[in-house]
């Protein structure tokens, strides 16, 4: 991956935890796929939108990621 494409990640990213914490949830998740785009077996980023996805109710979407998450982590 190229430095310009990490930090594009790196700053997707950052928007999708900034959002998070103000509650915009859904503004939030279009910034985690955005990053997932970019660099698709990043766990951090399968865990932090299973965790937003959690706060908005929808458990089996959020089980799902952080299952990813889990798997990616491990080196599966």
């Amino acid at each position: 991956m190229e430095l310009v494409q990490i930090q594009r990640e790196r700053d997707c990213i950052e928007h999708g935890d900034l959002r998070d914490s103000d509650g915009q949830y859904e503004k939030a998740l279009k910034a985690y796929d955005s990053a997932l785009r970019i660099d698709p077996s990043d766990a951090d980023v399968w865990f932090d939108k299973g965790l937003t996805l959690k706060k908005m109710g929808r458990s089996q979407e959020s089980e799902r990621c952080i299952e990813t998450a889990i798997d990616l982590y491990c080196g599966r």
